[in-house]
């Protein structure tokens, strides 16, 4: 049970104010800054609706709760270090930087002393003209430094901050475009009062909403873990913590001295440099437990981490320790950051793995990265072509339950890593493939609504073909100039209308591929006035599978019988296309 010193109602004024203890993100917890424009909008939208509701001078409307936060403080509550509220406080900040460079940049001395006003109030002070500022709210060591050069280290003859840290993290960006939306959304406001009396009024009651109308609830605890606690609860349901940030913190918690949460902090470093997207961290740190211990669901993924972790943690024998979980997953960031990007340095495998990205195939991540830790790229190449034609089979034209094959994947993935050779995990993916004559059944009346993976499935017979007829591959199917045609048109002319149009318009043997630009209007044509383009096409996909058929010349109708014998052709190919055992290198590459 979390120890709780005091709760106390504080105005973002009391949080970061001059007269107040500093407020410090601690490095062993938290995350960088991650709200974007929705979260933004939303909050400069609340603070609208405030500053409106308190001009009416109802008590009711004087304060705005936007909810708790959670510190460590000492006894004498000198300084505080911040656990949950993080994206608050810094948005609440931005915005107040906002409002000062505003008023920096206008001409009269009293906005300009407003704005020194600001600064030295809520932002950061100096002692001494040369003197280092202090900073009434500081980041940790992931936005540190570019938040207070880009924010806070205001120079006040100039009216301008240093700006000196470029950004190198995907939460600079944010933390650039967050300052950008709001000086935007105070640019458009005073733009509509004409007065510079009535601007500073305007800017100076903005102020006043945030800095006195604001309202929070201080939950103090005497230490880290009192904190993690109760950031975890308040945590539990919302957005404002990621499994990522819970992960972290249980590592620091459990970290036995500061070189291994030095090494923990190493590791996040890595991670937030890698990955562009913070979604792409959650997917990987889910791959990565999925690998080693099997399916989890990312709802539970936390609470498995840390039950499994403490368990281990706290074992004498094997010492399994904090810094050897951090270098685990540095370690597979790396590789699987190869798989995402196709970043290896061999080429066929980096074209397996664009297919995998193309088919949106994130089930087979898992056993990639368990594989890339055991064996060479060349061995990869097979496993993930062999999970490339499982994939196609089952999942996309089988239709059969994704889950399955997550659930297959994903366990075969934590025997690899528990010693599984990895000839026998072949062969179990072998075993799992749906063989030729069930595939080819599928295949004939397999519709593919999406338009990536009819794209993808058109793209590898396209390639088949060429190599078939011994044709330069010259023409590259996946690139953004071809795009996927529907022969018989998703909005025909009422007169050519199928009566069960939604059975057929998304049948593979109603799809193929064209170079240049799309024309919607001639999309929607009738197959004569479209088969000049059909015939001047560069790809085989388009010119040897009989897209004729699917016209009824002597009725001048489409025809439905077109689209199953093309498609009963392309399931042919389509058999050779994904085979079930793999084909010797010399012929693949």
């Amino acid at each position: 049970m979390a120890i709780i010193k005091h709760a106390a109602r504080q105005t973002l004024g009391q949080l970061i104010g001059a007269n107040n203890p500093p407020v410090e993100v601690p490095d062993d917890s938290q995350r960088q800054y991650a709200w974007g424009k929705k979260e933004v909008d939303t909050y400069w939208s609340d603070i609208q609706k405030f500053m409106k509701a308190r001009q009416t001078g109802s008590e009711a409307s004087t304060e705005y709760f936007i909810g708790p936060i959670v510190t460590i403080t000492d006894d004498k509550v000198t300084s505080r270090s911040l656990l949950d509220g993080q994206q608050r406080l810094t948005t609440s900040t931005i915005l107040i930087a906002a409002i000062r460079d505003t008023l920096g940049q206008m001409a009269s001395t009293e906005a300009r002393l407003m704005a020194n006003n600001i600064q030295r109030d809520y932002i950061a002070r100096k002692d001494g003209r040369h003197s280092r500022p202090q900073l009434f709210l500081t980041l940790s060591l992931f936005d540190r430094d570019f938040f207070k050069d880009f924010i806070q280290d205001w120079n006040e003859t100039t009216g301008k901050v240093v700006s000196t840290e470029k950004p190198t993290r995907p939460s600079h960006k944010l933390i650039q475009d967050a300052y950008s939306n709001f000086q935007t959304h105070i640019t458009n406001a005073i733009a509509n009062i004409p007065l510079d009396d009535e601007r500073l009024d305007w800017l100076d009651d903005l102020k006043d909403c945030l800095v006195k109308g604001l309202v929070f609830v201080e939950i103090q605890t005497p230490t880290s873990s009192d904190a993690n606690e109760v950031f975890e609860t308040i945590n539990s349901r919302g957005k404002d913590l990621s499994t990522v940030d819970l992960v972290r913190n249980f590592l620091m918690e459990k970290s036995r001295d500061d070189a291994e949460k030095g090494r923990v902090n190493n590791a996040w470093q890595a991670l937030l440099d890698r990955f562009e997207r913070r979604e792409d961290i959650e997917k990987f740190l889910r791959h990565f437990w999925v690998s080693r211990h099997g399916d989890v669901r990312s709802h539970s993924l936390y609470t498995t981490i840390r039950s499994h972790l403490t368990t281990r943690f706290d074992e004498e024998l094997p010492r399994y320790e904090v810094r050897h979980f951090a270098a685990e997953l540095q370690d597979a960031s790396g590789r699987y950051i190869d798989l995402i990007v196709s970043g290896t340095d061999h080429e066929p495998l980096n074209g397996l793995l664009d297919e995998v990205r193309a088919l949106g195939a994130d089930a087979a991540y898992p056993l990639l990265l368990a594989v890339s830790g055991k064996t060479n790229y060349s061995e990869m190449c097979r496993v993930a072509r062999e999970i490339l034609t499982f994939y196609v089979r089952w999942t996309v034209v089988g239709r059969r339950e994704s889950t399955l094959l997550e659930e297959k994947l994903f366990g075969l993935a934590k025997a690899v890593n528990g010693g599984l050779p990895l000839e026998s995990a072949s062969r179990q993916i072998r075993d799992w493939i749906p063989d030729d004559e069930t595939f080819r059944s599928d295949f004939e009346k397999a519709p593919v609504p999406r338009s990536t993976q009819a794209r993808y499935l058109l793209t590898k017979i396209e390639q088949h073909l060429r190599i078939s007829a011994g044709v330069d591959d010259v023409v590259v199917a996946n690139t953004s100039t071809v795009h996927v045609e529907h022969i018989y048109p998703q909005s025909p002319a009422p007169e050519y209308r199928f009566s069960e149009h939604g059975t057929w318009i998304n049948r593979l043997g109603n799809q193929t591929l064209l170079l240049g630009r799309k024309n919607r209007a001639a999309s929607n044509r009738t197959f004569p006035d479209k088969a000049a383009a059909y015939e001047s096409s560069s790809l085989l996909v388009t010119t040897n599978t009989g897209l004729s058929r699917l016209w009824d010349a002597d009725n001048s109708a489409w025809s439905t019988q077109g689209i199953v014998d093309r498609q009963r052709d392309l399931a042919k190919i389509a058999v050779e296309v994904w085979p079930i055992d793999t084909p010797a290198e010399s012929k693949l590459f």
